[in-house]
């Protein structure tokens, strides 16, 4: 679906402010994955994702991204299919809303592929419905009105209604209280039933070990490798070597387990831990 090959990136280029972001990126991202991305801030993870769907363009002499059969290093793009197919959400996607209703603002990305006006209107209720929104009663609000969680469900909405086949989220619930996590991506999980190839940027290692099935880790503009969850968070030698926080569960079984209590200190889900501390308890 996407296969990164060698790619570098270099901002502001010949200038006093040169910085390179990506230094020879290898990558393949499979139909279907629920790909994590991970690193420290400046490691690159936004450039990267950015390249996905040319809005950062491949520099000249600096790698390939390929997305299925487009060359993204090539001079010309098809964007309007490109952006079709890959989806983005930003980091605090509520900055992306713009129109003066919700309805036209989801209306956006369809009306901008060239679709008859009924398709269009079709989409954006089916998408405003899909993430939890009740259509009548918020279609034609001002989305600047919406509550901080609504405005993000209306813009993950308004990148859902062009049916993508590529979902990209940067930092999709930064900001949100627990709740309002757990809310969004129950949302990403609903989405991936249509749109199969999800990848996301996140600090939260709880979110990445729940929900992806791979994981790379950026180290200062570099690749330091491509995991499983259990391979990478139940490695301390690997996270050492990563710079990887545990996720908070994983974290709680090390400290059970450093106390005396028989636990698999690679557990990574809330239900395995429940699971072995009710095992360790003689519960289960």
């Amino acid at each position: 679906m996407i296969k990164v090959d060698r790619l570098s990136y270099v901002y502001s280029p010949k200038t006093p402010f040169t910085k390179q972001a990506l230094f020879d990126i290898d990558l393949k991202i499979d139909t279907g994955d629920f790909f994590g991305i991970i690193g420290n801030t400046g490691a690159g993870k936004s450039t990267l994702v950015s390249h996905f769907n040319a809005l950062t363009r491949v520099q000249k002499n600096s790698g390939t991204v390929l997305v299925d059969d487009m060359d993204l290093s090539a001079k010309k793009i098809d964007l309007k299919k490109l952006r079709a197919k890959v989806g983005m959400v930003f980091q605090y996607p509520e900055h992306q809303l713009f129109d003066d209703t919700v309805f036209k603002d989801v209306m956006f990305g369809p009306k901008n592929l060239g679709l008859p006006q009924d398709e269009q209107k079709e989409r954006a209720r089916q998408a405003i419905r899909l993430v939890g929104l009740d259509f009548d009663a918020i279609a034609e609000r001002s989305p600047f009105e919406l509550s901080g969680g609504q405005k993000r469900r209306v813009a993950l909405a308004g990148v859902l209604a062009m049916r993508p086949e590529i979902l990209v989220l940067d930092e999709p619930t930064a900001g949100l209280d627990p709740a309002g996590k757990r809310d969004i991506m129950q949302l990403i999980l609903r989405a991936k039933e249509t749109c199969p190839t999800v990848v996301m940027i996140s600090h939260n290692m709880d979110e990445i070990a729940a929900y992806c099935n791979r994981i790379a880790v950026l180290d200062r503009g570099r690749v330091a490798g491509v995991f499983s969850p259990r391979e990478l968070f139940g490695s301390e030698k690997l996270l050492a070597e990563c710079g990887v926080e545990l996720p908070l569960v994983t974290e709680m079984a090390a400290g059970l387990n450093d106390a005396g209590i028989d636990i698999d200190r690679s557990i990574i889900s809330e239900d395995e831990l429940v699971s072995a501390i009710l095992k360790a308890g003689g519960y289960a």
